[in-house]
């Protein structure tokens, strides 16, 4: 029998292997409500499957101090061959096991994805995975035997959750999880993530070079190899001050018109396009009495200047009615300038009546919905009032608070 097969039958793939499948079948479905392209998959692939990483350095950090948990480490000492390929060998169950998972990661969240993945991104998740098998192979090679595996783990897990969120630049791109990429307007900056490619890289050699030690003649040469490689990682990545993404230039449009209305979207969206122009054609029928409406609608990203309405792509489990009411929401007028301050705005006499403008629209969209859960008890009462009233004086009445919300003085109109 071939040490591999010795270190596999032996190892924890047998275990590791199926419990790592099922950790991918669970990472993979849990965000089934954002994969409607591969743009914005690639990168919450790696949010998503964060967890495969320190689990397969913990698993690795576990085989690799077996021998000295079974005080057969003199084997392998007096053994004539060299340890490193023993080492490398006792590394390849867990590989196999966060390989697997992720794998599978990747093929159920591919199902029914539209469009292609960034690849460059997506490939990100295998070289972590291989980079987290040999740090958690050289921990268990030189950390205390029983602690390794817990202690690699929460490093490595602590490493991508806090790296990948926090707000330097360079911090989060050394994570590697990119989760701001990538929406269909985007697209990521090669040059970060070529940087992020050789990051991880020389994260994986210097894992090697521990692993080689005590020989320092052969650790030696790969320290310094790890060294340059993540030299110019950083330095790739802090040529383009971490930037992950950049504005994605449209050579083809998804377009589709229906009684004077245009909607176009990015191609890989192109199913959303119909449905768009079933939710703006009920839109302009049920607001049509408060101004005209707009006749171009465009995606995010593309036509930039154009002052159309902007449409994102209809999420899995989205209605004709949610698309409605997000339409809608464009009647609540804006705050004035007198009252926006930083992230948001400070309140002011207009803005009372947006509680009872907001259910007023709701209802027009969703007659059925009883004012109870609209409203707050106190506002029933009013919102009645004002529903109750004629389709002329309710017409009147939004057009006085959309005046007086142009300043901070005017106070709300009265109720019909």
């Amino acid at each position: 029998m071939t040490p591999l097969l010795i270190v596999l039958r032996r190892g924890s793939a047998p275990v590791a292997v199926p419990v790592m499948i099922a950790l991918g079948v669970f990472a993979g479905t849990r965000g089934i409500g954002w994969s409607t392209d591969w743009g914005w998959a690639s990168g919450q692939l790696q949010q998503h499957g964060v967890l495969l990483v320190p689990l397969t350095a913990a698993i690795a950090a576990w085989d690799a101090s077996r021998d000295r948990r079974t005080t057969s480490s003199l084997l392998t000492r007096t053994y004539p061959r060299p340890s490193l390929p023993w080492r490398l060998v006792n590394c390849v169950g867990a590989l196999l096991a966060g390989l697997a998972g992720w794998t599978t990661t990747f093929a159920v969240m591919a199902a029914g994805v539209q469009g292609f993945p960034y690849w460059s991104v997506v490939l990100l998740g295998p070289l972590c995975v291989i980079a987290a098998a040999l740090v958690g192979a050289a921990a268990g090679c030189h950390l205390p035997r029983y602690l390794a595996a817990p202690v690699v783990a929460v490093v490595v897990w602590s490493g991508l959750a806090f790296g990948s969120s926090s707000t330097d630049p360079l911090t989060a791109r050394l994570s590697a999880v990119n989760r701001q990429c990538c929406e269909a307007a985007a697209q990521p900056v090669q040059v970060t993530v070529v940087g992020q490619w050789l990051w991880i890289a020389a994260l994986a050699v210097a894992a090697v070079a521990v692993l080689a030690l005590p020989k320092v003649v052969h650790g030696a040469p790969l320290l310094v190899l790890a060294v340059a490689v993540g030299v110019v990682g950083v330095s790739l990545i802090r040529s383009t001050s971490g930037q992950l993404t950049e504005p994605r230039q449209a050579t083809a449009e998804a377009c589709g018109t229906r009684d004077g209305v245009t909607v176009c979207m990015w191609p890989e969206h192109a199913a959303g396009v119909d449905v768009w122009l079933g939710a703006v054609t009920r839109y302009r029928s049920l607001f049509a009495d408060l101004g005209p409406a707009p006749e171009l609608y465009l995606e995010w990203g593309l036509r930039p200047g154009s002052e159309a309405e902007r449409v994102g792509p209809p999420r899995p489990g989205v209605t004709e009615t949610d698309l409605v009411m997000s339409l809608a929401q464009g009647l609540v007028p804006q705050p004035p300038s007198c009252a926006v301050v930083e992230g948001g705005s400070r309140p002011y006499p207009a803005a009372e009546a947006n509680v009872l403008l907001t259910a007023w629209l709701t209802h027009r969209v969703r007659p059925d919905v009883p004012a109870t859960a609209l409203v707050p008890p106190t506002e029933a009462a009013r919102f009645t009032r004002l529903t109750s009233s004629g389709v002329e004086q309710q017409r009147s009445w939004y057009a006085a608070l959309v005046l007086a919300h142009g300043d901070c003085a005017t106070p709300p109109p009265a109720l019909p």
